[in-house]
């Protein structure tokens, strides 16, 4: 009997886009806004970028990073959980994609150097949810909050919560292919055998279900994959920790300032009595003469 491990696990995830080209081309044109004439052809795949640690261990490395055959960079995370630590981290790795390309530019020339800047995609698959309402799928850009048409280009976020993912509410008729890919991180893990026939009528999908087989990892795999399942057990049992303490430090913030601001309150009356005192005394000695 075949059984089929999780592929949002984090070591299982890098092994089917870290290691296979073409599956991480097609899952990366099903899911980005790119149009035809813009679809990834080729990549090569760039070192995963380290940053500092944190307590949440897995938010310490991207998951898998690559450029194309245009120089365009493509940056693909999958979380177990949102936190403000993944959101900062988002943040930080999209800048740093952009600015290390002009380290590799001649710095002779600074406007050639930024006009020959090229996209930088981050694509975030997160296993849980972080905003209201239904949607899932999170197109991000710099652009004016008024006027939407005001864009600052090369910069692209496309965050993806996946427990509000559903096939029905697909919008894109021609990505079919990101509904397969999507049921296939969803849905895959506890399969035994049989599998949706949708699922594996597509090659690439097959592909990447192949590699989720248990029977095929190494021993040496299998440890790693236990080690990040345990390691995603934890962070969904701290879920929301980070968060708490944000707010309790927001809550405590704001205290201090209603506090300061009583201190402040109390000392403008504590003047207003002394030269209310004042005035007093000084009527008391004009009554007096």
């Amino acid at each position: 009997m075949t059984k089929y491990l999780d592929p949002k696990i984090d070591v299982l995830f890098k092994k089917i886009f870290g290691e296979n080209k073409e599956l991480l081309i097609s899952f990366l044109n099903s899911l980005l806004p790119l149009k035809d004439e813009q679809e990834i052809v080729a990549i090569e795949y760039l070192s995963p970028e380290q940053v500092p640690d944190t307590m949440l261990g897995k938010n310490s490395i991207v998951d898998v990073k690559c450029i194309d055959n245009e120089g365009r960079t493509f940056i693909v995370e999958m979380q177990s959980e949102w936190s403000n630590v993944f959101r900062k981290r988002l943040l930080v790795n999209g800048s740093k994609a952009v600015i290390r390309q002009l380290d590799k530019k001649n710095q002779a020339d600074r406007a050639k150097k930024f006009q020959e800047l090229k996209p930088v995609y981050v694509l975030a698959v997160v296993n849980g949810t972080f905003s209201k309402g239904n949607d899932w799928y999170h197109h991000l850009q710099i652009m004016d909050a008024k006027n939407p048409d005001v864009v600052i280009d090369g910069l692209d976020y496309v965050l993806l919560e996946l427990p509000n993912f559903t096939s029905d509410r697909w919008t894109d008729a021609h990505k079919k292919l990101a509904i397969l890919w999507l049921r296939f991180l969803k849905e895959t893990d506890g399969y035994y055998d049989k599998l949706p026939d949708e699922l594996v009528s597509n090659e690439f999908i097959r592909s990447a279900i192949k590699i989720c087989e248990e029977s095929a990892l190494s021993p040496e795999e299998r440890e790693a994959y236990e080690r990040s399942q345990d390691e995603a057990r934890w962070q969904d049992s701290i879920k929301g920790l980070e968060d708490e303490v944000v707010e309790v430090r927001k809550s405590l913030a704001e205290k201090d300032k209603s506090l300061a601001e009583k201190d402040k309150s109390l000392e403008d009356n504590k003047k207003i009595i002394e030269e209310k005192d004042k005035e007093i005394e000084e009527l008391k000695r004009q009554l007096g003469k």
